[in-house]
């Protein structure tokens, strides 16, 4: 019988070792339905480490969305501050305090809740009527956007100070802040002085950075940062919109899509992974990213027979559970959009996706 030669035995060797690698990086997922309060329509945006859940739920449009947390049963309601009808969360931290919006009688506000005092109006910057809070770190530091006759501008609460106005980059007139990190660093948007919106990086120890775009676009936007300082956001041209991970040393990476012209990166955690959407040939669809596995579709990860269409990964926490929203639909090879729920689909849901080791 003739042997075979060392070199063959290597190279199956390695192919063999490549595909157990593979295997190993192909992360599936069991998947839970969060449900919803009345009105049927559910979007999760953030879960922390224990797993606590915050959005809204109820009508898609108009008024009667209650922000919500999920803590394992049914979806609590916030409420909202007092004369509104409608509230939504879009933060919460490891100790369970939630930050959002909510309307009064008459105006939009940003709001903090926890289980003890309830809703809070964090109130406005001078001279402003109207704010949102997107973000709030360990240590109760809370970032958002205040507005009013004097525009949009950025800030960060904190109980024994207040807001703080967090300007703009040079030569702007327009700043929103979305997150920040347990240093106290704050990731958002700002006008240049051409006018063109740029993400931004506000450091604790100096003032903020503008993070540029991907090569041959214009306008960005940063999401989210993690302990390690690491950025993603979405960088936009006239036609395209790509995800983005950004580092100090690395710079600005394009992520990709999943074969469309469309892609955004909407949450990290503190191991690098990235969650979002992109599109396909059958339009929006949720997507996890790491820089082993790169872009993969959620859809292929969860069980076959879920009868689900997730379109968006809106929030992963550093023990890689996700949350994401979606419809049920029969027809999960068919184009699906959730602003348009008769299509194929039923009300659009958040969905807790859970890894299995």
């Amino acid at each position: 019988m003739k042997s075979k030669s060392p070199t063959r035995l290597i190279t199956c060797s390695l192919l063999l070792l490549s595909a157990a690698a593979s295997a190993l990086w192909a992360q599936s997922y069991k998947i839970v339905d969060l449900g919803g309060l009345s009105g049927g329509n559910t979007v999760a945006r953030k879960i922390n480490l224990t797993g606590q859940t915050v959005g809204g739920s109820g009508k898609m449009y108009g008024v009667n969305i209650r922000a919500f947390i999920w803590s394992g049963g049914g979806l609590l309601s916030l409420g909202t501050l007092p004369g509104g009808n409608y509230s939504f969360a879009f933060d919460i931290n490891q100790s369970g305090t939630v930050v959002g919006e909510s309307n009064t009688a008459t105006v939009i506000r940003a709001f903090l809740w926890n289980a003890t005092a309830g809703m809070q109006d964090l109130g406005t910057l001078p001279g402003d009527t109207g704010s949102r809070a997107f973000g709030i770190n360990d240590s109760g530091q809370v970032v958002g956007y205040s507005s009013g006759p004097n525009g949009v501008t950025a800030f960060v609460w904190q109980k024994s100070t207040g807001m703080t106005n967090l300007g703009t980059l040079p030569g702007g007139n327009t700043s929103k802040a979305f997150d920040l990190n347990k240093g106290g660093a704050i990731v958002g948007v700002s006008s240049t002085s051409s006018g063109e919106m740029h993400a931004c990086l506000w450091p604790s120890s100096h003032g903020m950075q503008d993070l540029g775009t991907l090569k041959g676009n214009n306008t960005s936007e940063a999401h989210k940062i993690n302990n390690s300082g690491y950025v993603i956001g979405s960088s936009s041209s006239v036609n395209v919109t790509h995800a983005f991970f950004w580092t100090s040393s690395g710079g600005m990476q394009d992520l990709g899509t999943l074969g469309g012209d469309f892609s955004d990166a909407l949450d990290l955690n503190n191991n690098g992974e990235v969650v979002g959407t992109s599109t396909d040939s059958h339009g929006a669809r949720a997507f996890h990213w790491t820089s082993n596995t790169g872009m993969q579709d959620l859809n292929a990860l969860i069980p076959a027979n879920s009868n689900v269409v997730l379109t968006s990964a809106i929030g992963i926490n550093n023990a890689g559970l996700i949350v994401a929203i979606g419809a049920a639909t029969t027809d999960i090879s068919n184009p699906l959009d959730t602003d348009d729920t008769h299509r194929h689909a039923g009300p659009v849901h958040a969905f807790l996706l859970t890894p299995l080791h």
